[in-house]
């Protein structure tokens, strides 16, 4: 439209690298062959708006400058794909199976948050763009109007009512209301969901709402366990990524809490199919975590915080929960699993010697969480053993222990240390470890 390009004129072209959430203007007229496969060869004729949610290589077509974008507002619905193609998922699009695009960085121009003033004779269509943003069309998702609310430099409105969320879900009576809104967690779901690292305390805040809600559950709630697997999943994407201290700060903290959520839920409120889910991606995550401290350098290891404990901490005591289902065994009886359990027993068994030694007896209350994460590894180990999870493994446990150590071993060095230096769970689980490890030899 003639108000469209107009505002495209006006726009001056953002030189920084975008990032995401970023809201951004997409050029319709790109060809097949500089996006990405579409389900039909519609074209159109418009401008697009949406919000960055992936950057960078896809598996799709060669470039590494490829942009994914969740269309909003009036473009809502006229997108290529759901944020997954060719069975590869990039981003989640709700349930709108074509509000995803991919185009190439030249495609797409960020969008300043202020526009400029207008000359006299344009203010009519200045105002009506702005009443746009402000008052989007009725039929525009809940997500949306989060997302123009608190993608802006001052949301300290949004704050405020939330801290009143807070206040209210104090009270039985008020809880269960909050409880009963179906909008809410869609709602919490779409703020937790930005990727702005100012709004990290106030993602941290929501998610930390909707988790004790799952204390006072009576039934399943399928919107709180999606949000939490979906809380895993990015922020286990964007730990893996970035190298900005303060983000991985901010996505451990969710990550404790999603967590926890899942570990509220579990036994009561998932079914089989989401068990499995769930499991499988904390344990990608607690795999993660382990070998990039393991193969890491030194100072990592050293730098560990007690955030770190109590991310291992969750997630370790959420893997306690899968013990003796058979249904659960693919997700935590892995080789990869199991090669990194023992690589966390390895790092905090407090043998000094060992350059992958993670010096946690520094601070009493740190040394707490790192210890009670070693416990429940030690106990999930033991409970493996076995000569039928070696069938299913395919591969011995001694064998499997040699591939992991520095030096032959030095697992069976690390658990005598334990269950002479340490007391109660820690020590009797070191010992059975031992006694089953000879016993299938």
């Amino acid at each position: 439209t003639s108000a469209g390009k107009s505002h495209i004129q006006k726009t001056e072209k953002a030189n920084e690298d975008l990032q995401l959430g970023d809201l951004v203007l997409v050029d319709s007229t790109f060809s097949s062959n500089k996006s990405s496969p579409s389900k039909s060869d519609q074209s159109h004729d418009e401008q697009l708006e949406g919000i960055v949610a992936h950057l960078g290589d896809v598996e799709f077509a060669p470039g590494d400058d490829w942009i994914g974008i969740q269309l909003t507002g009036s473009s809502v619905g006229l997108g290529r794909n759901d944020g997954r193609v060719k069975g590869v998922r990039y981003f989640e699009c709700g349930d709108n199976e074509r509000n995803g695009v991919f185009v190439k960085r030249d495609n797409v121009e960020k969008q300043k948050c202020q526009a400029e003033s207008e000359a006299e004779k344009e203010t009519e269509i200045e105002v009506e763009r702005v009443t746009e943003k402000i008052m989007p069309p009725s039929d525009m998702q809940q997500e949306q109007m989060w997302g123009c609310l608190l993608l802006k430099d001052d949301f300290t409105l949004e704050i405020a009512a939330f801290l009143l969320l807070l206040s209210f879900s104090s009270s039985k009576t008020h809880r269960d209301l909050l409880m009963q809104m179906e909008t809410l967690i869609d709602d919490m779901t779409s703020v937790i969901q930005l990727q702005s690292p100012t709004l990290s305390d106030f993602q941290c805040r929501a998610l930390d709402l909707v988790v004790s809600f799952t204390l006072h559950l009576h039934k399943a709630d399928i919107k709180s366990t999606n949000l939490f697997c979906l809380v895993v999943e990015s922020q286990t994407r964007v730990l893996q990524i970035t190298r900005d201290k303060r983000e991985q700060m901010g996505s451990k903290q969710l990550l404790v809490l999603a967590i926890s959520g899942l570990r509220n839920t579990f036994s009561s409120f998932m079914g089989d199919e989401e068990k499995v889910r769930s499991l499988k991606i904390a344990s990608d995550l607690f795999v993660f975590l382990v070998d990039s401290l393991y193969k890491g350098s030194k100072y990592q290891r050293s730098a560990a915080s007690m955030k770190d404990g109590v991310l291992f901490y969750q997630l370790s005591s959420f893997f306690v929960l899968s013990i003796g289902s058979e249904s659960l065994m693919d997700s935590t009886l892995s080789v990869r699993f199991v090669s990194s359990s023992v690589r966390f027993i390895m790092m905090t068994s407090g043998v000094t010697s060992f350059a992958c030694h993670i010096p946690i007896a520094v601070e009493g209350e740190r040394e707490e969480y790192w210890n009670a994460a070693l416990s429940h590894c030690l106990y999930c180990l033991s409970c493996n053993i076995a000569e039928s999870s070696q069938d299913h493994l395919g591969i011995s446990y001694s064998s499997l222990i040699l591939d992991v150590e520095a030096q032959p071993n030095s697992f069976q060095f690390c658990l005598k240390h334990i269950a002479n230096s340490k007391l109660g769970t820690l020590s009797i689980s070191s010992k059975e470890i031992v006694a089953k490890l000879d016993s299938l030899l």
